[in-house]
């Protein structure tokens, strides 16, 4: 696979412009690819204190011996290694011949104390002819070599800038040519990176450039003393002195490739040259950092439109003070939660998230529990299993039997019941009223209440439907809140429980941690109440795009889709024998696009179901045409 090149003739004789394709138009083929391999890479430590960065292993193999083995697939037959670092580990490991490349080897004698400018230097008695340029610490496809080759001039491997990213970027003009070279020592806070390309580090240049203007232009640098230079200062000078005008940035971002610089890009690479299928397995262990790893995320359940980037602004503004200070306790916590809710202070305890109570909860004051399946299984897994009682829910409507419900946890004795409205995962509420008569019923037989409200806010009825202004008249009644969905800050973990029970919440205050919750965390409490009226309509938004999601699931045969009062929806497969969690790997493995099958769920035929987060109208479109394609 390889990506579009956008380089449109100059319009000037072929002898001139582009010296090395043959008068028969087919480019001629490039037989030599010098490698910089003499870098010790001291922040992979400690796997290069006894082999050199070049040898460290991506997928069970080597950087450089991955580098071989595509160059070779090129027809590339001579490679020029430029070592310094454990030069003799490298000679051993690969000696004269590897993959069907002869191999010559160049010593780089300061490399610990120059730049990779020397390293360059230190191999010009080969920049006699077309060349592959590149460093050794890079992962990558065959197909970024060929997407080089496919251009008959000198060309640079670039994909679009990220965030993520670091180091020498480019800007390009409408025909795909380099206009501009920026290395990353040039580039401050204030540096626009829009239309910027990150450099891959792979060049292929021709034998004219070479000796015209990288080779005198390089042996200048290092006579002048430019040792801790990098090579990129030579080409960003041609660019600059319009001595280099034919440098084509070749958009490589549809092939796969990696710089290797420490143990988190090293991570990166080994997932990213994983097999689909592998790579599938790995993200189900991960349970979240979804980010890093290039998906469309439809398993997790969160607000995607909140919060708004000014927040982000006043976090920035402050990020050196929270992050070097201690955090505020439970009863400046609780006060702050309070100016949001409106609930009582001393009727509050807050968590790092609603994982943290719901632990908390289940540990130390449930004895015998009820619960309503299927449901969220955080709290049918803190619980043994002789002290569960799970109360099955209608399977075909998923709606709770308030009464019934009620009659089995006080025949089981039960003194703690819990009901998730929206539950997760069929997105059905229980009413404002069932609610308060469960309550009532249950506080006749000691046994407490708790209502999970994470998604409320998502429901059709919205905070009406809350039973939070309740609980003074409900002592047996407690509300946990998980505030890391419905506002979108998972990362921040957020989460609290509500009881008049004064006794009650000291008591989960003291099971928890002084510090439990972090300083971004507490600052976004503080900030958050100059957002209202964004947050109402971030919720409007997540309502409206899940329910479009669900007309446009309804569309689609062999599939079944709940009605959803949440901002997510539970799917019935019908009709065929492929099962929930052979969907969910095949949208990851063919669409890029991670859904949660409901295999692990308390219900009958759990794996016939599939249970879909809402994102934006975009990302619902691409996930049911997916879906379409599957069916």
């Amino acid at each position: 696979m390889t990506s579009d090149i956008l380089i449109e003739p100059l319009g000037a004789p072929v002898d001139d412009a582009v010296p090395n394709v043959s008068r028969g138009g087919e480019t001629r083929t490039v037989r030599r690819a010098l490698i910089l391999a003499a870098g010790r890479g001291n922040r992979l430590q400690p796997l290069t204190a006894d082999i050199p960065k070049c040898l460290v292993e991506i997928g069970g193999e080597s950087l450089l011996e991955r580098a071989l083995r595509a160059l070779a697939s090129q027809d590339v037959v001579e490679a020029v290694i430029v070592v310094g670092y454990k030069g003799g580990v490298i000679r051993d490991r690969l000696g004269s011949r590897f993959a069907g490349i002869d191999i010559r080897y160049v010593e780089a004698p300061d490399y610990a104390t120059t730049n990779n400018i020397r390293s360059l230097w230190d191999a010009r008695d080969y920049l006699d002819q077309d060349l592959l340029l590149l460093e050794a610490d890079i992962a990558f496809d065959p197909t970024v070599i060929a997407s080089l080759l496919n251009n008959p001039g000198n060309s640079i491997a670039v994909a679009p800038y990220h965030r993520t990213l670091s180091g020498t970027v480019v800007r390009r003009d409408s025909h795909g040519r380099v206009t501009e070279f920026t290395l990353g020592a040039d580039q401050d806070k204030r540096f626009n990176t829009n239309h910027t390309f990150k450099t891959v580090n792979i060049y292929l240049l021709r034998e004219k450039l070479l000796r015209k203007e990288i080779l005198p232009r390089l042996c200048r640098a290092i006579d002048a003393g430019q040792v801790q230079d990098y090579y990129e200062s030579i080409f960003r000078d041609c660019v600059d002195d319009k001595t280099l005008v034919d440098l084509a940035a070749i958009d490589v971002s549809a092939s796969r490739w990696c710089e290797i610089d420490d143990d988190r890009d090293r991570d990166a690479a080994e997932f990213l040259f994983m097999e689909r299928d592998a790579q599938f397995d790995y993200i189900q262990q991960l349970h979240g950092a979804y980010w890093r790893y290039g998906f469309t995320d439809h398993s997790y359940l969160y607000n995607m439109h909140f919060p708004p980037a000014e927040m982000f602004d006043v976090f920035q503004a402050n990020l050196r003070e929270i992050v070097t200070n201690y955090p505020v306790a439970q009863p400046q916590l609780a006060r702050l939660v309070a100016d949001w809710t409106g609930a009582d202070p001393e009727h509050l305890a807050v968590a790092n998230g609603a994982a943290e109570l719901i632990k908390v909860v289940g540990n130390q004051f449930a004895q015998r529990l009820t619960i309503p399946t299927p449901s969220f299984n955080e709290y049918e897994e803190v619980i043994a299993e002789d002290r569960l009682n799970r109360f099955p829910l209608d399977p075909t409507t998923f709606e709770l039997d308030v009464d019934a419900f009620a009659e089995s946890a006080i025949r089981w004795k039960s003194d703690a019941a819990v009901i998730v409205t929206p539950n997760n995962p069929t997105a059905v509420s229980v009413s404002s009223d069932d609610v308060l008569r469960l309550a009532r019923r249950l506080q006749e037989r000691d046994c407490r209440l708790f209502v999970d409200e994470s998604f409320i806010e998502f429901s059709r009825a919205g905070t009406a439907a809350s039973v939070e202004t309740m609980v003074e008249a409900h002592p047996n009644l407690v509300v946990i809140k998980s505030m890391s969905k419905v506002f979108g800050i998972a990362g921040l973990r957020l989460g609290y429980l509500l009881s008049a029970d004064r006794e009650f919440i000291d008591a989960v205050r003291g099971c928890l941690p002084i510090w439990n919750i972090n300083g971004l965390a507490e600052e976004f409490l503080r900030t958050v109440g100059r957002y209202r009226k964004e947050f109402s309509e971030s919720c409007d938004m997540t309502r409206a795009a899940c329910y479009e999601l669900y007309a446009d699931l309804r569309s689609l045969a062999g599939i079944e889709p709940i009605e959803p009062d949440a901002n997510f929806v539970l799917c019935r497969l019908v009709g065929s024998s492929v099962t929930g969690p052979e969907i969910a790997r095949r949208l990851y493995v063919e669409h890029n696009i991670l859904i949660k099958d409901c295999a692990a769920k308390s219900m009958p035929e759990a794996d016939r179901y599939l249970r879909i987060a809402s994102r934006t109208l975009d990302e619902n479109h691409r996930l049911v045409q997916a879906l379409a394609a599957l069916l």
